[in-house]
């Protein structure tokens, strides 16, 4: 596990979103969480 950065909230839950549709449309098990810093 690893922290990839510190964003707004409307930024995260973009990323998030951006990089759950690309890994399930690859077939890859990555699990990409946001949480309050």
């Amino acid at each position: 596990s690893g922290v990839c950065g510190i964003f707004t909230r409307e930024i995260a839950e973009t990323k998030v979103a951006q990089v759950q549709n690309y890994s399930r449309q690859h077939d890859h098990p990555l699990k990409c969480t946001m949480e309050v810093a």
